[in-house]
């Protein structure tokens, strides 16, 4: 069962993504500018690489900070595909990106399930009022 309180994402978590991807995204650069790649592989790079570097350098803000975190994860795909493309024609220095792993959902915390049930109760007491309310002459 999955937590039902909201995550909160923040500019602190966004700048931590960015700097965990970008030793990835500079290390197939430097194997793309030392390999002898067709000119269009090359070029699709390129834009891809001067793309994340525009993404990357930019300040997360509060206001968008979950559709930045949202963005650093689609890179994050074309990161890893791109290492994949890329490999078997240039040398890319240092490990391969992979994705974390999902951790199995921690069951409900005790405070969780108390929430829930005072949450229900208050609906069914709610309920019953309003019924009440109306059922009366």
């Amino acid at each position: 069962m999955t937590s039902f309180l909201p995550t909160v994402i923040t500019p602190d978590d966004v700048r931590a993504y960015k700097d965990r991807l970008d030793p990835f995204a500079r290390a197939i650069d430097r194997g793309v500018s030392v390999s002898r790649l067709d000119a269009y592989t090359r070029r699709a790079w390129s834009d891809f690489f001067r793309s994340w570097r525009s993404f990357c350098d930019a300040e997360p803000s509060w206001l968008h900070a979950a559709a930045e975190f949202n963005a650093a994860e689609h890179y994050e795909e074309h990161i890893i595909h791109w290492q994949a493309r890329l490999a078997p024609y240039c040398p890319i220095p240092g490990p391969l990106l992979t994705r974390p792993v999902p951790k199995a959902p921690a069951p409900a915390s005790s405070v969780e399930n108390t929430v829930k049930t005072v949450a229900v109760a208050g609906a069914v007491i709610a309920l019953a009022l309003s019924l009440r309310s109306v059922v009366r002459p």
